[in-house]
C-alpha cells in the first residue's frame, strides 16, 4: 500500500513540475481554448430575473456556481460600460450615457482607442473580437496571468521555493477578498502592483540581453496602468510597500544585479514613456478627475483610520462560509478577506530574530514586518489629520485590503521560513496555536451570530487551529492538502462560471432596444423602473443618460435644476432610478452614497433631448408627450417614443 501511495506521490510531483516547467504555454493553450468557448465569470446571468417569464428568452448558460448580485460593479457597470464602447467606436468620450459625456479611461479603464490601450492587455479582446469573446477574454486573461504572476513573486519572496510558490499562488488568485472584489479595480492595483515589483526586479537581475529588452519594454506599461487604475485609497499603501520590497530583494540579491551603463539609458526611457503617457491622459482627463476629485461621494472623503478593531489583522471567520451564505451585516464583498496567518507570524517574529538573524531573507520579512505593523496602526489607532494629509493616508479609507495582501506575502515568507529551519518545538507550536484560536472565540459577537452559530464557528476555528499547527511542525504534505482544500471552498466558487452572453442581448425586448438604436444612433433614452434597463441598454447601443455616471454630468443636470438647489444629491458617482410621473420633480436621496431616485415630471422630461423611453410597467398620464412603439407580451417592458410635436 505505501508503495502504491508513493508512486502516486511520484506521479502527481513530476505532473507539477511538468506544468511549471512549461507553465507559459499550458497558459496559452487554456486562454485560447476558454476564449473560444466564450468562458467568461461574469455575473450577468443576474439579468435571466428581469425575464423569468419569457418562454423566448435563452437564458444565460451557468457551467457552474452562481451568479453574485451583490457584485453590481461588475454585471450592472463594468460589463455594459465596456460593451457600449464598441457603439462608441472605442473613442475616449462617450455620450452612451450622458449628455455632456463621459471619459472613459475613469469609468472604469474602459477599452479606448488611443496608447493608454498598449497598458490594458485585459481589454484587448472587446477591439479584436467584439463584446461577446471581449468578455471572456478580459476575465480569462486576467484569472490566468494571476496565477502567473502570483507564482512569480512568491519565487522571489521564497528565493525559488516552488512548493510554497505554488499555494502563494493560489492564496493570492483566489483570495475571497480578490475574487468578490475581482472587477472592477481591486484585483487590477494588486495584479498591477505585482507586475511592477516582479518585472523591476527581473530588469535588474535578468542575464540574458533578450529578456533585459523585454522587461525594459514590459516595465512602464505595468507602472502606467498601475497608475490609471485610479483606486488611489488602495494603490497607495501597496504602491509604497512595492518600492520597500523591491528595495529588499534587491540588497538581498545583490550579487545577481546585473546592471551595466546602458541601462541608465533603458531607465531614462522607461521613465519617459510613463512620464510622456500619464502625463497626457492626466492632461486630457483632468476637467473628468477634477469633476470626480469634487464630487460628494467619492471625492470629498477623507480618512483618519482607526475605524478597525484588534479581529481586523486576522482573516474574519464568516469569509469561508460568504459564498454559500449571504451575510446578515454590511456585505459579502465588505466582509471578504484574505486568507492568511499574519498575527501567527508576528507573534513568532522574536525567534526568528534570534535564530535566523544570518538568513539574507530575513530583510524581506522586516519590510513586510514594518508595513503591516504602519497600516495596523493606521487601522486600528488612526492617525492625526495633520499626519494623515502629509502622508496622503487621509486618501485611503480601504487599508484592510492592502493590509490583508501584504499579510499574504508575509504568510508566504514566513511559511518558507518556519520550513527552512525547525524554530519552534511542538510544544511551543501548541501554545501559539492555542493563543491563536483563543483570540478567533473572542472575536465572535453579536454580529457574527447573526450569521452562524457558535458550533459552526467552532468548526472554522478548530479546522485554522490545525491547520496552524501543522504548518508550524511542518507536516507539509497535510498542511497543503488543508489549504488546498480550504481555497477551493472559499475562494474558487464565489464567481461563476459562465458561457456566452444571452443574458444581455438575447431576450427580445434587448433585441428591440439595439433594432431601434442601430437606426437612431444619436438618439437619447431615459430608463425607468428598473435601474437594470438602463445597463441593457447601453450594452445593446442605446444611449441612456440616466445609465451610472462616475461624475455628475452638469448639462443634463442644469436643464431641470438651473440654480443647483438639489446639487448634493447628484454630485457624486451615482446609480440614477427614474420614475415619471405627473407630479413634481423630485430628487430623492438613496439609502446609499452612490446611488438617487429622481421622480421626474413628464414635461420636465422634455426639457432633456431624449427621444426614448424603456420602463419596466405601463406608465401612467404620458399621453400628452409619449406614445408606445413596444409592448413586450411575456413581461411588463415598454418602450415609448416622445411624440413629435414635443
Amino acid at each position: 500500500m505505501n508503495r502504491v501511495m508513493k508512486e502516486v506521490a511520484n506521479k502527481i510531483k513530476a505532473a507539477v513540475l511538468f506544468c511549471i516547467k512549461w507553465r507559459y504555454l499550458i497558459a496559452l493553450i487554456v486562454f485560447v481554448l476558454c476564449v473560444v468557448l466564450k468562458i467568461h465569470g461574469s455575473s450577468i446571468a443576474e439579468y435571466n430575473d428581469l425575464f423569468s417569464g419569457s418562454e423566448s428568452y435563452n437564458a444565460e448558460q451557468i457551467v457552474a456556481g452562481d451568479s453574485r448580485t451583490i457584485r453590481s460593479d461588475e454585471w450592472l457597470v463594468h460589463t455594459p460600460y465596456y460593451m457600449s464602447q464598441s457603439y462608441n467606436n472605442f473613442g475616449k468620450t462617450s455620450n452612451m450615457m450622458s449628455i455632456e459625456g463621459q471619459d472613459m479611461i475613469i469609468g472604469y479603464n474602459a477599452p479606448v482607442a488611443d496608447i493608454t490601450l498598449l497598458a490594458k492587455p485585459f481589454t484587448w479582446g472587446y477591439m479584436l473580437f467584439g463584446n461577446e469573446y471581449g468578455l471572456s477574454w478580459y476575465w480569462c486573461s486576467k484569472v490566468i496571468l494571476m496565477l502567473l504572476l502570483s507564482f512569480e513573486l512568491c519565487m522571489i519572496i521564497t528565493q525559488k521555493n516552488k512548493k510554497i510558490s505554488l499555494l502563494g499562488m493560489l492564496l493570492i488568485t483566489f483570495a475571497p477578498l480578490v475574487q468578490w472584489w475581482f472587477v472592477p479595480h481591486a484585483a487590477d492595483v494588486f495584479f498591477w502592483g505585482m507586475a511592477v515589483l516582479v518585472v523591476a526586479y527581473h530588469f535588474f537581475t535578468a542575464k540574458n540581453l533578450v529578456y533585459k529588452n523585454l522587461f525594459t519594454i514590459i516595465a512602464p506599461l505595468a507602472v502606467i496602468t498601475f497608475i490609471i487604475a485610479l483606486f488611489p485609497s488602495l494603490q497607495l499603501p501597496v504602491g509604497l510597500v512595492i518600492i520597500a520590497l523591491l528595495v529588499a530583494f534587491l540588497i538581498r540579491d545583490k550579487k545577481d544585479i546585473t546592471f551595466k551603463k546602458i541601462d541608465i539609458w533603458r531607465i531614462v526611457g522607461m521613465a519617459g514613456v510613463v512620464i510622456g503617457i500619464v502625463g497626457y491622459t492626466i492632461i486630457d482627463s483632468k476637467d473628468a478627475i477634477m469633476k470626480l476629485y469634487n464630487t460628494i461621494y467619492p471625492g470629498k472623503r477623507v480618512s483618519l483610520g482607526g475605524s478597525g478593531g484588534f479581529k481586523s489583522m486576522f482573516t474574519d471567520l464568516t469569509t469561508f462560509v460568504l459564498p454559500y451564505k449571504n451575510i446578515t451585516y454590511l456585505n459579502n464583498c465588505e466582509v471578504s478577506n484574505f486568507i492568511h496567518f499574519a498575527p501567527i507570524f508576528m507573534m513568532i517574529y522574536p525567534v526568528f530574530l534570534k535564530k535566523m538573524k544570518r538568513e539574507k531573507n530575513m530583510l524581506v520579512g522586516n519590510t513586510l514586518l514594518i508595513s503591516i505593523i504602519v497600516m495596523a496602526a493606521f487601522m486600528l489607532v488612526g492617525f492625526p489629520e495633520l499626519l494623515a494629509r502629509i502622508t496622503f493616508f487621509s486618501y485611503i479609507n480601504r487599508m484592510d485590503l492592502a493590509y490583508g495582501f501584504i499579510a499574504t506575502l508575509f504568510t508566504v515568507w514566513g511559511i518558507d521560513m518556519v520550513w527552512r529551519k525547525k524554530v519552534l518545538t511542538k510544544k511551543q507550536a501548541i501554545l501559539v496555536v492555542v493563543i491563536y484560536a483563543m483570540c478567533y472565540v473572542c472575536f465572535v459577537g453579536q454580529n457574527e451570530l447573526s450569521y452562524l452559530d457558535w458550533w459552526q464557528y467552532g468548526i472554522i476555528i478548530i479546522g485554522l487551529t490545525i491547520l496552524v499547527y501543522l504548518m508550524l511542525i511542518g507536516r507539509q504534505k497535510l498542511f497543503f492538502i488543508g489549504m488546498g482544500m480550504l481555497i477551493a471552498i472559499s475562494g474558487m466558487t464565489i464567481n461563476p462560471i459562465s458561457r456566452g452572453v444571452s443574458a444581455l442581448f438575447d431576450h427580445p425586448l434587448e433585441e428591440k432596444i439595439y433594432e431601434i438604436a442601430e437606426g437612431d444612433r444619436e438618439a437619447y433614452w431615459v430608463a425607468s423602473g428598473d435601474i437594470r434597463l438602463s445597463s441593457i441598454g447601453i450594452a445593446n447601443g442605446a444611449r441612456v443618460i440616466n445609465a451610472v455616471n462616475f461624475y455628475p454630468d452638469f448639462k443634463k443636470w442644469e436643464l431641470i435644476d438651473p440654480e443647483g438647489e438639489r446639487d448634493e444629491i447628484y454630485n457624486r458617482y451615482a446609480h440614477i432610478k427614474i420614475e415619471m410621473t405627473n407630479d413634481e420633480t423630485k430628487f430623492i436621496p438613496g439609502p446609499t452614497a452612490d446611488i438617487f431616485t429622481l421622480k421626474l415630471n413628464y414635461k420636465d422630461s422634455l426639457k432633456w433631448p431624449i427621444k426614448y423611453l424603456v420602463t419596466a410597467g405601463k406608465l401612467e398620464g404620458e399621453e400628452k408627450y409619449y406614445k408606445q412603439i413596444y409592448h413586450d407580451t411575456e413581461g411588463e417592458y415598454y418602450i415609448y417614443e416622445r411624440m413629435k410635436e414635443q
